[in-house]
């Protein structure tokens, strides 16, 4: 059986078959066109679903008595702060 090559023209058709379609459909996809219809295929196009979250608010009453303790705390911090800060201007005003 003899042997025959493939021309540089069969070579180029082959390919352009090939690739002119798949340029079609990514030219189509980018400019916002679905020519298979594949985002409804895949689920693109769906409505994200909304959670349904319950939350219980606090009672009015824990709140604030948890409120009046952290503001306790803080307050209890800040004196212990200002107790230290004042200890370190004493120790570099004697050590000038």
């Amino acid at each position: 059986m003899a042997k025959r090559r493939m021309t540089p023209f069969a070579r180029f058709f082959i390919v352009m078959l090939i690739i002119v379609p798949l340029a079609y459909f990514g030219a189509s996809w980018y400019n916002g066109d679905d020519p298979l219809s594949l985002r409804d295929k895949l689920g693109l196009d769906t409505a994200p679903r909304e959670e349904v979250v319950n939350v219980q608010a606090d009672r009015p009453d824990t709140t604030i008595e948890r409120l009046e303790l952290r503001i306790g705390q803080l307050e209890k911090e800040l004196q212990q702060c200002r107790q230290e800060l004042e200890g370190l201007k004493a120790q570099t005003t004697n050590q000038k």
